[in-house]
């Protein structure tokens, strides 16, 4: 899995799969607060049968560097994440693309989406909704015991009907992102509602929600079409790889129609 350097010199992580196909959109997927492209691994080869898909390892999480003072200087924020996004998308030449986000990755693809209308062709939204709270007690447990995080979302962010081995290969994989670039993701999350922008957007919208996810709880009414994933919670990614590529491939053929 290579890196891109962008043009203002930043490092950026991404996993890519699938072959480059004339006329045809890519999809780019973006992870969520915390985590990194390897959640999408499982989703990424079912889509790359029949699509090309790049998924992005934002800055300062997995193996994509932080900028150097970003993160004490409070600059790692959605916006950043969203121009990050889009200076990847350029420097490999993707053009229009569908975004796929997750949790917080989906807010940062809406900011994308409503940014350049002409850049995002459709979108597909993981365990999302315009505003999406923040657990009081993760936040403490990310300030005062960092490496206690993958056991506490294994408890609250899995449906309680997922397969004992999902769980264990969650918990086993640990941390894949600093503590303070975690916080500052959730402290973005909290502070951000984009509740009356998605009114705004232009293009497809396909929401997967899981029936059991406790950390977003019941959105509300959103525009585009929503799909409720049953014995799924938070981590649709990882829960339900399969209903993401299906609705991602579902979405990029209405792009091609």
């Amino acid at each position: 899995m290579p890196f891109a350097r962008l043009v203002d010199g930043v490092r950026l992580h991404y996993a890519e799969r699938g072959e480059r196909r004339e006329g045809a959109t890519p999809a780019l997927l973006v992870h969520g607060a915390g985590a990194s492209s390897a959640i999408w691994m499982m989703a990424m080869a079912r889509i790359a049968r029949a699509a090309h898909v790049v998924a992005i390892d934002l800055p300062g999480h997995g193996p994509s560097p932080a900028p150097e003072g970003a993160v004490g200087a409070g600059a790692l924020t959605l916006e950043t994440y969203r121009d990050a996004v889009g200076a990847l998308a350029g420097t490999l030449c993707l053009g229009p693309s569908a975004l796929v986000g997750h949790s917080m990755g989906a807010l940062v693809a809406i900011e994308a989406a409503l940014a350049w209308p002409d850049k995002v062709r459709g979108l597909v939204l993981c365990a999302a909704a315009p505003h999406l709270p923040v657990n009081d007690e993760l936040l403490a447990l990310i300030r005062e015991d960092h490496a206690r995080v993958p056991v506490w979302m294994g408890e609250h962010a899995l449906s309680p009907r997922v397969k004992p081995a999902v769980k264990r290969a969650f918990v086993a994989a640990g941390l894949v992102t600093p503590a303070e670039v975690t916080l500052a993701d959730f402290e973005a999350v909290r502070a951000t509602d984009l509740g009356e922008r998605v009114k705004s957007l232009a293009c497809p919208v396909l929401w997967l929600d899981g029936a059991d996810d406790q950390i977003v709880g019941p959105p509300p009414e959103r525009p585009g079409e929503v799909r409720r994933l049953e014995g799924v919670g938070h981590l649709v990614p990882i829960e339900a790889p399969g209903a993401v590529a299906e609705g991602v491939l579902k979405v990029l053929s209405l792009l091609t129609q």
